[in-house]
């Protein structure tokens, strides 16, 4: 044999043995379809489900669609944990065998509602936000008015009247911490601002009524 012919022949086998072990690759992987669903049966949609493989620590993540519907693809064969989680619902795990060949495997899950986490409201004055981002915020700017930081207290509060608009009496807060910052020209704009959201507000009333005896 000839030395090109020898190269051909190990170019041969070496293309034999690829396709061989692409081919045991492929048919050791497989996949899953599932269904996230709430207490009453209504599809979960926006959903985010995160599997890790238990075998090689491999993570995947999607989103249900619509109907709460998911699917995996090209997971490798083996026992996959399954986290699941979605904006006012309790967070849920679960095991399942993914088979290297055949259909895939199916898998559901039920989740609770979580009082610590609601949804969103889509609708109406606070359509979009999450009560506990406003009362994180809301926090947040506390701690930095009760600390004497009253620039930073002053731009958390406007970041959360940018985020929930409808918050008007936020703007007493931002007047306070003017007046903290003896600016009172700032701060009755402020306490105004409030007034004129809600004419009737005392505090603001009275805030602004103790600025302009004392001008």
């Amino acid at each position: 044999m000839t030395f090109d012919r020898r190269l051909y022949s190990l170019r041969s086998v070496f293309a034999v043995l690829l396709l061989g072990g692409m081919a045991s690759t492929a048919a050791a992987q497989g996949g899953v379809r599932g269904v996230i669903r709430d207490a009453g049966g209504e599809g979960i949609p926006g959903a985010r489900i995160i599997a890790e493989s238990l075998e090689t620590s491999q993570t995947r993540t999607t989103t249900t669609n619509n109907s709460g519907r998911f699917a995996f693809i090209g997971l490798a064969g083996g026992d996959w944990l399954f986290v699941v989680q979605a904006d006012g619902f309790r967070e849920q795990q679960g095991y399942s065998a993914v088979r290297r060949s055949g259909e895939p495997a199916r898998v559901e899950f039920s989740l609770e509602p979580d009082p610590f986490n609601p949804v969103a409201p889509g609708v109406g004055v606070l359509a979009g936000v999450k009560s506990v981002d406003i009362l994180a915020r809301l926090r947040g700017a506390e701690r930095l008015f009760d600390g004497g930081d009253y620039d930073g207290a002053i731009e958390a509060y406007q970041a959360l009247l940018e985020l929930a608009p409808a918050m008007t009496s936020v703007n007493l807060s931002i007047g306070h911490a003017w007046r903290a910052k003896r600016e009172p020209e700032q701060a009755l704009a402020a306490y105004r601002n409030a007034l004129a959201a809600d004419p009737a507000n005392r505090e603001a009333l009275a805030a602004i009524d103790a600025l302009d005896g004392g001008q």
